[in-house]
């Protein structure tokens, strides 16, 4: 597993558990990387310098958050038959985050960006949840 892979599983988790609330959102991720991530860190093998991994999990937890009612009317303008307020809590914030990372990190290649999105898919959500978060990001790059 890449650094960058493991950072967007933390902020999944990160997002899965807050699920909007921006209030106290700095010390939310900061607390949640401590109690939580470190363990996680460990046991997935990253033993040495996990900067990188923090730096990149707080950039995308943190501008998620902050650009959630842009991203959200994306999501709502693409995805047809499903409001937000339907869709599973993995999926939602993983389309949260994974149009954060397509709008404010041009550096990484969409595609990347949606292969990553549909293996955390596979690891978190349920069996749609591949071709569900696959559809709603292809049609979001199509509308763009």
């Amino acid at each position: 597993m890449t650094k960058r892979r493991k950072a967007r599983e933390l902020a999944l988790q990160f997002l899965y558990e807050t699920d909007g609330d921006i209030n106290g959102l700095d010390y939310k991720i900061r607390s949640f990387y401590n109690d939580f991530a470190s363990e996680s860190l460990i046991r997935d093998g990253f033993k040495k310098d996990t900067s990188q991994i923090y730096d990149f999990f707080f950039d995308i937890s943190q501008g998620t958050l902050l650009n959630l009612e842009k991203i959200d009317n994306i999501i709502k303008k693409v995805s047809k038959n499903w409001s937000i307020e339907r869709m599973s809590r993995i999926d939602r914030n993983l389309l949260r985050l994974s149009l954060y990372e397509i709008l404010f990190h041009p550096e990484t290649p969409k595609n990347v960006i949606i292969n990553e999105s549909v293996e955390i898919a596979k690891k978190f959500g349920n069996d749609e949840s591949p071709s569900f978060v696959n559809g709603i990001l292809d049609a979001a790059l199509k509308a763009a």
